[in-house]
Parts: structure tokens; sequence; C-alpha cells
């Protein structure tokens, strides 16, 4: 089993994976390679995270900044592109009931070189909220 932080990541992930324009291409590891025929794609991947203890009993509150990033390679309307991933990322990550009391702390669009191609990239910073033993860091109390 996982550290909790990495089952976060994997969940979020999974809400990503039936968009359409993306074709199920979400990774969930900063070091895999997006060459121009992988596009679009997201890569969310996991940042800081806190940890506090909030009960008696060893309980420790984890929040956790998630990077969601689409990337996306077009020549004319980059930015329509990016925000329409942007769009139906938000619709699929807060569907139903959002795991993990996530929020969206933000969003930052960039345009940078992936591999061999100049390609946009848009990113959701999010926030996720789970509880954890300490003595079992694989294990999501609540």
């Amino acid at each position: 089993m996982a550290l909790a932080a990495a089952q976060v990541i994997d969940a979020l992930a999974a809400r990503l994976a039936p968009m359409t324009a993306t074709a199920g291409r979400v990774y969930a590891s900063r070091a895999w390679p997006l060459d121009e025929a992988s596009l679009p794609a997201w890569r969310v991947v996991a940042a800081d995270e806190t940890a506090e203890r909030v009960e008696m009993n060893g309980i420790h509150v984890h929040r956790l900044d998630v990077e969601a990033s689409a990337y996306t390679r077009m020549a004319a309307d980059l930015d329509d592109a990016l925000h329409a991933l942007a769009s139906s990322g938000l619709a699929l990550l807060f569907a139903s009931r959002p795991p993990y009391d996530l929020a969206c702390t933000g969003i930052t669009r960039a345009v940078t070189q992936e591999g061999e191609a100049t390609v946009g990239v848009i990113t959701l910073r999010l926030l996720a909220t789970f509880y954890v033993n300490p003595a079992q860091p694989e294990t999501i109390v609540s």
C-alpha cells in the first residue's frame, strides 16, 4: 500500500481519466515524459503537505497541496484550449461529492518546454484534507 498522500493523488488522477480531450492520459508522476504525441495530458502531483496532531490518540490532520496540470500544444487559441481543459478538469474533480474535502485554491498559467515541444500549461492548485495515524502512514482514517 502507498503512503496516504499517494493514495489521494491516485484518487484525483482517476477522476480526471474520463476526460475526452485527454483520452485517459493522466499521469501521477513528475518524471513522466510528455512528448507531442501524448498531448494533451494531465499531470497530478503532490506539492507541500502539513500535518498537525488533532486527537490525543495520535491522529493527525494532513493538508496536502496538489497540482493538477493540463498540458497542450496548440498554435492558435492556446488560452482557450487551456481554459477548456481547466473547466472540464474542475467539473470532473468536483462532480458529486469531492473526496478529501477537496478545495481549489488557485489556477496558474504558463508556456513551458516539455521534451521537444513548447506547450501551454494550466495548473489547478488544490487542497486535500485527510486524517492519518502516523504509526500507520498508509491508512487514511477519515
